[in-house]
C-alpha cells in the first residue's frame, strides 16, 4: 500500500474509533434542488385572487350617446333641443353632465339660465305652516322641465359662464335674485356670480333679494360695499343692515332719513333714533338739536307703534313731554287702539321706577283682567266652559295698580289687530271699551293662549 492510502486509512480508522460521524457533503447541484424543492407551491385560493377593486376599477358606462362634433349650439333653442338629447332626470343629472365637454357647457348653461322656471318651493304660509328651511331635491323621475331639477342645472350654469357673459345673464341673475325663501343657495350663487369690482349690479341684486324676503342672505352680500353704495341701499333700497354698517357721525343726514323712512325695518329706525341721541348727550348739550328734534316729532305719528314710542320717548326725556301717549278723547276704537299700540311699546321703555301710564286709560273702578289657559293635556273641566284643555280666571285690578299685561308679548300681537282683537304666536289680547260718562275708557282685557299648531304626522 502506498504510504498516502495508508495515512488516509489510518485517518479513516481513527474517526471511526473515536465514534464520530460525518453527514454526506452534498453537492452544489444537489443543495439547489433541496432548496428548490421547500419554496411552498401556489394555492388554488392564492391564483384566484381577485383584484383589489379600488386599483382597478371597470371603465365608467358613458350614459350619453351624442356626437359632440355634430352638435349645434348657435341658440337658446338649439341648445335647448340638445338639452331634451341629454334627458337629465332626478337619478342621473349629475352623472350626464359629467360627460358634457368643455365646448357645449357654456352655451347648455346660458340656455337654462335664459330659460328661467327655477321657482321649486314656495314660501310657507299660513299660521301653523311649519317652516322650510330647505329646498326639497327633484324627484329620481322628474325631467328637464321639472323647477326642482333646473335649479341643480342653474347651479351647475352659474360655474360654467366666463367674466364676458354678464350682459347676457343679467336678467336672468335678476330673476334668481327674486326668488323667495326657502331657495337661498342659488340666490346667493348669482349674486356671488357678479365681479366684486362691479359695485353697481352687487346692490341691484341684494336689493332684488331683500325684496323678495332674503333679508340675512341680502345684508350679507351689501357687507363688501363702499360707503357711497351703503348710502344708496339705505335710503334708496330701505335695507335695515346698510345702517349698521354706517357711522351716524359721518352720515348724519342718512339716519335722520331713516327715522322717517317708513320702508325701512322698526328696529333700524329705532336704533337709528338711539344713534342720534347718543351723539347729541355726548356732546353735552341739554336740549335736541332742532334737526333732531323735529324729526322725532313727526315720527311719533309713525305708523309703527314701536317706532312712534321711542320718538315720544326720547323727546320725553329731554323736556318735551307733549308727546307721551294718554288716552285721546273719542268715542271711536280705533284711535283707542292706536293709543294703546304706542303705549305697550312705550311701557317697554320705562324704568322700574317710573309710574305706568295706563290708570289714565281704566274707568275708577278699576280695569278686569281675565285670563284664559290651554292645557292640551288636561281632562277635567273645572270652570265649567265645556272646554276640558281651557280655565277661565278673572280679577278686578285698582285703577292704581292696573299695568298692560305681558307688554313684550303685547307689543308683538298689537301688529296684528282686527278691531280690538290682537294676536300674537302665543296669545291673543282682546280688549273691551265701555263708555262712563262721555269717555270711552278700557274696562276689561282678555288674554287667551293659542293653542298651538298640530304636528305633522310623521312621513313613513
Amino acid at each position: 500500500m502506498p504510504p498516502s492510502l495508508a495515512f488516509t486509512a489510518l485517518a479513516a480508522a481513527g474517526l471511526t474509533a473515536c465514534g464520530a460521524s460525518q453527514p454526506p457533503i452534498a453537492s452544489p447541484a444537489a443543495a439547489g434542488v433541496a432548496s428548490a424543492a421547500r419554496i411552498p407551491e401556489p394555492t388554488d385560493a392564492t391564483a384566484a385572487r381577485a383584484p383589489d377593486p379600488d386599483l382597478h376599477r371597470p371603465p365608467r358606462r358613458r350614459l350619453l350617446d351624442i356626437d359632440w362634433t355634430k352638435v349645434d349650439l348657435t341658440s337658446d333653442a338649439a341648445a335647448v333641443a340638445v338639452w331634451r338629447r341629454i334627458a337629465p332626470s332626478g337619478a342621473d343629472w349629475d352623472d350626464k353632465l359629467q360627460e358634457v365637454p368643455a365646448q357645449a357647457a357654456r352655451p347648455l348653461a346660458l340656455a337654462v339660465l335664459h330659460g328661467g322656471q327655477l321657482l321649486c318651493m314656495k314660501p310657507p304660509g299660513g299660521d301653523c305652516a311649519p317652516a322650510a328651511y330647505d329646498v326639497d331635491p327633484p324627484a329620481e323621475t322628474s325631467g328637464f322641465d321639472d323647477p326642482c331639477l333646473r335649479r341643480l342645472l342653474a347651479l351647475w350654469s352659474l360655474d360654467q359662464l366666463e367674466a364676458g357673459d354678464l350682459p347676457a345673464i343679467h336678467d336672468a341673475l335678476r330673476a334668481i335674485a327674486a326668488l323667495p325663501p326657502p331657495e337661498s343657495q342659488l340666490v346667493e350663487a348669482a349674486i356671488h356670480a357678479v365681479p366684486e369690482s362691479d359695485q353697481d349690479t352687487r346692490l341691484a341684486l341684494a336689493a332684488t333679494a331683500w325684496r323678495a324676503g332674503q333679508r340675512d342672505l341680502a345684508g350679507s352680500a351689501i357687507s363688501g360695499l363702499d360707503e357711497a353704495h351703503l348710502v344708496v341701499a339705505a335710503r334708496t333700497h330701505h335695507m335695515d343692515p346698510a345702517l349698521d354698517m354706517l357711522a351716524a357721525e359721518r352720515q348724519r343726514a342718512v339716519f335722520l332719513a331713516a327715522i322717517l323712512d317708513d320702508a325701512l325695518g322698526p328696529r333700524a329706525r329705532t336704533a337709528a333714533i338711539g344713534e342720534l341721541v347718543g351723539i347729541a348727550a355726548a356732546g353735552g348739550a341739554s336740549t335736541l338739536p332742532a334737526d333732531l328734534a323735529a324729526a322725532l316729532a313727526t315720527a311719533t305719528r309713525a305708523k309703527d307703534c314701536s317706532v312712534a314710542a321711542a320718538a315720544a320717548r326720547a323727546l320725553a326725556q329731554h323736556g318735551d313731554p307733549r308727546f307721551v301717549p294718554r288716552r285721546p278723547r273719542t268715542a271711536a276704537t280705533g284711535p283707542l287702539m292706536r293709543a294703546v299700540c304706542v303705549l305697550a311699546s312705550y311701557e317697554a321703555l320705562l324704568g322700574n321706577d317710573e309710574p305706568s301710564l295706563v290708570p289714565g286709560y281704566v274707568p275708577a273702578r278699576g280695569l278686569e283682567r281675565m285670563t284664559i289657559t290651554y292645557d292640551p293635556l288636561s281632562e277635567d273641566d273645572p270652570d265649567g266652559d265645556g272646554d276640558p284643555h281651557t280655565s277661565h280666571t278673572a280679577e278686578l285690578v285698582p285703577r292704581a295698580e292696573a299695568v298692560l299685561p305681558e307688554v313684550e308679548d303685547l307689543v308683538r300681537a298689537m301688529q296684528h289687530c282686527t278691531g280690538t282683537i290682537c294676536v300674537s304666536d302665543d296669545r291673543e289680547f282682546r280688549f273691551v271699551w265701555q263708555r262712563f260718562g262721555g269717555d270711552l275708557l278700557l274696562s276689561r282685557i282678555e288674554l287667551a293662549d293659542r293653542p298651538p299648531c298640530p304636528h305633522a304626522a310623521p312621513k313613513p
